[in-house]
C-alpha cells in the first residue's frame, strides 16, 4: 500500500525521469517512466548490480507484520533486508539519497518498535546525501490501492465513508497514501527539515 503510493507520486513528479520498482511481484503499474525488476529472492543482489547503478534515491516500502513473529524472524526483512539494500545502493551510487517507510509507535517499548529503531539508526548512520524515516499511522489508501494486511484492508472497507473527516480531524494520526508519498519523496530530495517524520510531519511535508 505504501509502496504503489510512493510509485504515483514519483510517476507524477516532474522532477523524477525515471523509476525502477524491484520487487517479488509484477507492481500493476503502467508508464513511460516504469521499469520493473523482478527478484524471487530480494537477498541475492549479485546478479542484478548492474541495474542498480544510475540512481539518485531509494524510497524503501517493504516490510512484513510483527504478528506471530519473535525479534529474530520480524529482524530478517525488518532490519537485515533493509539494510542490505541501504548498504548495496550506496556502494553502487555513492551520491544517493534514501527513504525508509518506519511505523508510528516506532519511538515506543517493546519489541517491533527497538528492531525499527536499530533501522531508523543504521540507515542515519550511512553516509547518504539525505536520509529520513515516516512514521506513518493510519493511511487513508488512493483508489485502487490495497493493503497486503487483511486485517487492515477489512478495517479499510469498513470504515471507508469516514476517511476524509478522520484525515482532516486527526492529521497527528491519520494521512493519505499521496501526501505519504509526496511527503518520502521530499525526504529523498533534501527538502524535509526533520529526520523522523511523525504522522503530523507526513501531512505538513507531504501537502
Amino acid at each position: 500500500m505504501v509502496g504503489k503510493g510512493a510509485l504515483r507520486e514519483a510517476l507524477a513528479d516532474a522532477q523524477v525521469s525515471e523509476v525502477l520498482v524491484v520487487g517479488r511481484r509484477a507492481c500493476g503499474e503502467a508508464h513511460p517512466k516504469l521499469r520493473e525488476l523482478l527478484m524471487p529472492d530480494l537477498f541475492d543482489l549479485s546478479s542484478v548490480e548492474p541495474q542498480l547503478t544510475g540512481y539518485d534515491a531509494c524510497v524503501w516500502a517493504i516490510g512484513v507484520t510483527s504478528l506471530s513473529k519473535d525479534e529474530a524472524a520480524y529482524s530478517v526483512v525488518t532490519e537485515q533486508l533493509t539494510m542490505l539494500w541501504a548498504r548495496t545502493l550506496l556502494r553502487l551510487n555513492p551520491v544517493f539519497s534514501f527513504c525508509y517507510c518506519s511505523a508510528a509507535g516506532a519511538g515506543g517499548p517493546g519489541m517491533w518498535p527497538r528492531v525499527r529503531r536499530r533501522v531508523e539508526e543504521g540507515i542515519k548512520a550511512l553516509p547518504f546525501k539525505h536520509s529520513g524515516c515516516v512514521r506513518p499511522a493510519f493511511i487513508r489508501p488512493g483508489p485502487g490501492i490495497r493493503s497486503a494486511t487483511k486485517l487492515y484492508d477489512v478495517g479499510i472497507t469498513i470504515f471507508r465513508p469516514l476517511f476524509p473527516l478522520v484525515v482532516a480531524l486527526l492529521p497527528k494520526y491519520a494521512t493519505t497514501s499521496e501526501r505519504l508519498g509526496r511527503a518520502m519523496l521530499r525526504v529523498a530530495q533534501g527538502k524535509a527539515d526533520v529526520y523522523i517524520l511523525e504522522s503530523a510531519d507526513i501531512n505538513r511535508v507531504g501537502a
